[in-house]
């Protein structure tokens, strides 16, 4: 366990290493809507409202604004929050590989494969992507709550509760984690499909079915065509995370790049599912599962941004938490010389390019922002939200945002 806590620990070496870049970082676009907001409602409406008219939310909301609140306004601050959470995430990844039979080397592989990764760049450098995370992190807990559920001989209601409550939770903070009941359900008809085991994919279910109802009723349904949806669905799964992992020149979302990456991605899949020990398949197969659903999720709600938008940065976070323990069930069966050599080039190929890319993120979603809230006139818009400058200063003054 200790292995994959210093895996986990290695993921906060972005943060330390290009400290000053992230002290450049301030609120951006949905941050500002969330402001706007919770500013002029009550906080029970300003909850209940769906979020842009796109997902209900409250939990995220409710999460956020205190921390906004508590944290005295500090970007700096929330920045520092979403890269604990990303280290906790890693370290729930490490636990869950480490309980369901995985190896030490391709646990800690698949913990520093996530955890260093500089293609999450947006979902640790952006508040608004708190959600996604903590989507993620009761995901995760469920899935831990589920594993010690199983070892037992009796469904524990307390256990069996708190597991529900955590599916529910996490659809209050992300709209995509509706599905994460679905995905569990995955799993426990892979483990067994005696009548206690149907018991849990009922309960796992009833979360999903609640917030996919709240979600059809309150929600607005997006203008998307079934054959756009598709598409993005299927540009999303077969591109990621592979697209921007491995760059080279004139590369464009296009048809070729869909087969290359994507014929690349399924053999890898199979591959690796087919090598897999017995014990470790049930684990492979749902994060299969999850990597699919997300696909789904965001073929549905999000094909009107265009099909280059699925390889957006704040896109990765869940692909790679998904490919992450299938690329170490590879990396444990190279001989030990191999492994050297895969690991110290891996370890250039996820972390190196920050180096690049924040200082030119920071500027774009920090200094520029700045500037633009100093020199811009009230009446006039800074950045993609729907404020002004003005209104956008009279949220600085009231939440002492710095």
């Amino acid at each position: 366990m200790q292995w994959h806590r210093a895996a986990a620990l290695v993921s906060l070496l972005p943060l330390l290493v290009y400290w000053r870049n992230f002290q450049h970082l301030f609120f951006f676009h949905d941050d500002w809507e969330l402001l706007d907001g919770c500013s002029t409602q009550t906080l029970p409406q300003w909850l209940a409202q769906p979020f842009l008219g796109e997902g209900i939310l409250p939990l995220f909301k409710l999460l956020w604004i205190t921390a906004v609140q508590w944290l005295g306004g500090s970007y700096l601050a929330l920045i520092v929050l979403l890269w604990l959470t990303h280290w906790l995430l890693a370290i729930l990844l490490g636990l869950l590989l480490s309980r369901m039979g995985v190896s030490i080397k391709a646990a800690v592989f698949a913990v520093l494969m996530f955890g260093l990764s500089w293609t999450n760049l947006e979902t640790p450098s952006w508040s608004m992507q708190w959600s996604a995370q903590l989507g993620l992190l009761f995901f995760f807990s469920a899935w831990q709550l589920l594993l010690s559920i199983l070892g037992k001989s009796a469904n524990p209601p307390a256990l069996t509760a708190l597991y529900a409550f955590c599916l529910l939770a996490g659809g209050l903070c992300l709209s995509r984690s509706i599905t994460a009941g679905a995905v569990l359900a995955v799993f426990i008809l892979l483990a067994g499909t005696s009548r206690r085991h149907w018991i849990l994919c009922a309960i796992s279910l009833l979360p999903s079915a609640f917030l996919s109802a709240l979600m059809w009723l309150f929600v607005p349904h997006p203008d998307a065509q079934l054959w756009s949806a598709v598409s993005y669905a299927t540009h999303y799964f077969l591109l990621n995370p592979l697209y921007l992992l491995i760059s080279f020149p004139g590369r464009i979302v296009d048809t070729r790049a869909l087969l290359l990456f994507g014929i690349a991605k399924v053999l890898f899949l199979a591959w690796t599912i087919f090598r897999a020990n017995r014990k470790s398949v049930p684990l492979l197969l749902t994060l299969l599962a999850f990597d699919l659903m997300t696909a789904v999720t965001l073929g549905y709600a999000r094909s009107c941004m265009g099909v280059p938008t699925t390889i957006s940065a704040r896109y990765q976070y869940d692909s790679l938490l998904c490919f992450a323990p299938l690329a170490g069930q590879v990396f444990a069966g190279f001989r030990r010389e191999l492994q050297v050599a895969v690991l110290l080039a891996s370890l250039v190929l996820f972390a190196y390019p920050w180096r690049t890319h924040l200082p030119l993120w920071a500027k774009l979603r920090g200094a520029d922002l700045r500037i633009a809230l100093e020199q811009k006139a009230d009446g006039e818009r800074f950045d993609p939200s729907s404020l002004t400058a003005g209104r956008a200063r009279e949220l600085i003054r009231q939440y002492h945002l710095h």
